[in-house]
Formats: C-alpha cells, structure tokens, sequence
C-alpha cells in the first residue's frame, strides 16, 4: 500500500504515470463529522471482498464518469442516498494498494459531514454505517487494514485541516 499526496485535482493524465498489471480505478472519500469522527460502511454480503468490514465509501470508476469527482458522488449517491450533505475538498491523494490479485489506485477525497440522513441503499452491499473516533477505527480488528492505512496517511499529512 501507498498513498501518493496531490497538490491538485487529480485528472486521468496524473494515473496514466502508473502501470501495474492488472490495474483499476476507483475513488474513495474520507468522510468526518464535526467531532472528527469518520464515517464508515460495513461491507455486506454481496461486496467484493471484506465483508462484514468497515471502510470508507467508495467503489469502482465507470466509463460514463466525467471526472473522478463526479464518479464520487455517484458513489455516494448509490451508497448512502441523496440526503447527505458533504462538503468536498479537491482530491487530495492518489492511494494504490493490492487486493485479490488487483492493483487497485483509488482517487481520494475528502468531505465534511454536514448533516443529512444516512441511508443503507444497497443492503446486500453495506450492512450499515457507523462513525468511528480515530483510534477507535485504527485499534478496531472490524476495520480493514486498507482503510486503517488510508485514514493514518490522511491524519500523518493532516489533510483534513
């Protein structure tokens, strides 16, 4: 796993500098509340791998997505319902890490949570949310060694400042 920190909107043109084989695209969004607390999904039955796991939001970037923001919301919108209010940050890294024989890079941002219901739209996908304080998510076995990494590399660059 690494995490490749952005001074910039990430575009298609900044992921074509990697080529691992067998290689996807995704986006991923670190979300927090007021309290500092980040939100994770508990990955459900019909997910590709985890299950039963939390981690961030996020999911695969389809032919159709404009750019990688748009491709987040999307994800959001598909994961979490319409009536969640997030303010975004540009994306702020570029996170690689290898699973099932896939090197995954994920777009990451970052969004306040501002209020709004939370909903399970894809129950066989994500079993519920839950915000969980920093060490309470990094010390917690329910928690994926992905997403651990993922949230000590947003707190080491303090990108959520």
């Amino acid at each position: 796993m690494h995490f490749y920190l952005l001074n910039h909107e990430a575009t298609f043109k900044d992921l074509k500098k990697f080529n691992f084989p067998n290689q996807k695209i995704g986006v991923i969004v670190h979300i927090e509340n007021s309290d500092g607390e980040i939100l994770l999904q508990q990955r459900g039955e019909k997910s590709r791998d985890e299950n039963g796991l939390f981690e961030d939001i996020g999911g695969k970037v389809d032919p159709e997505d404009i750019s990688f923001k748009s491709a987040i919301i999307r994800e959001i919108k598909e994961e979490a319902g319409e009536e969640i209010n997030l303010e975004f940050s540009d994306s702020i890294g570029i996170f690689h890490c290898f699973k099932n024989d896939t090197n995954w890079l994920f777009v990451i941002y970052f969004a306040k949570y501002i209020n709004g219901n939370i909903k399970v739209m894809e129950p066989t996908k994500c079993r519920s949310y839950h915000f969980f304080k920093y060490k309470e998510a990094i010390k917690s076995d329910e928690v994926t060694d992905s997403c651990k990494y993922l949230i000590k590399a947003i707190n080491k660059y303090h990108l959520n400042k």
